[in-house]
């Protein structure tokens, strides 16, 4: 089972990553929740990071699509304001780089990442398997809007 420090790791990984690739802060806005063993509602932009190794799962960040554009608008240092390859590419990149950063801090532990998968468009959908449920995690980056984090991690040894 996902251990609270896990998850605090993915947090501090996420916070350090758009800080330092965006120029962005962001404060959390709401409770956690778990997603288990359900079909979960997803914002407009979804990026989804498989774990492997010595865990199973994921995590995925997942924004309104202005709030994603203007994210990767920021990682990117040019404005994004329609629906393309660098939009998609930026967001997964992003997942990607802390997902990384949370791997380092998680020393006792092998995680492997796969390469990130992106979606777009209304009414997108995820199912949070039974048994290795999604922890959800809203947050608030002022002037921009709001975004979630979800971190699913079954540790299977180590």
């Amino acid at each position: 089972m996902m251990q609270a420090k896990h998850v605090n790791f993915f947090i501090e990984a996420t916070l350090e990553t758009l800080k330092s690739m965006c120029g962005l802060e962001f404060k959390r806005c709401g409770e956690m929740s778990m997603a288990d063993g359900e079909i979960v509602e997803s914002d407009d932009l979804l990026a989804i990071v498989g774990l492997s190794g010595s865990v199973r799962g994921a995590v995925l960040m997942a924004a309104p699509l202005d709030v994603g554009q203007k994210i990767v608008s920021k990682f990117l240092m040019e404005d994004l304001e329609v629906i393309n390859c660098d939009l998609m590419d930026g967001f997964g990149e992003i997942v990607n780089i802390l997902a990384g950063a949370a791997d380092a801090k998680i020393a006792e532990l092998r995680i492997d990442l796969a390469l990130p998968t992106v979606l777009v468009g209304t009414n997108t959908k995820f199912f949070a398997k039974a048994g290795n449920p999604f922890v959800m995690i809203p947050m608030f980056i002022p002037d921009l809007g709001p975004f979630k984090l979800g971190i699913s991690m079954e540790i299977v040894s180590g």
